[in-house]
């Protein structure tokens, strides 16, 4: 098992760790530069550069705009494609 001790970049809410040693970071975002609050939920495989957003829907029925379905979306996406990249980190400078 690998241990992380590095602190995660600002605004990432979890991180999963794909097979070739790169992380996929899950954050929330705005969808468009007007927006003012964050609106999308986002994962990010920071090795192969592969992503996937989910936007949260308002509706009047969800207390929470969406952010939590979003979110268990993201999650979702993040590990099934951390199980099967192979990409490897980039390396810091």
């Amino acid at each position: 098992m690998t241990t992380q001790t590095a602190t995660w970049p600002e605004g990432v809410i979890a991180r999963y760790l794909t097979v070739g040693g790169a992380t996929v970071d899950i954050t929330h975002d705005t969808l468009t530069a007007e927006d003012t609050e964050p609106n999308v939920s986002v994962a990010a495989c920071g090795g192969c550069l592969a992503y996937t957003n989910r936007e949260w829907r308002l509706r009047a029925d969800r207390w929470d705009n969406g952010k939590v379905w979003s979110d268990e979306a993201a999650h979702a996406w993040a590990q099934s494609h951390a199980e099967t990249c192979r990409a490897m980190p980039k390396p810091s400078a």
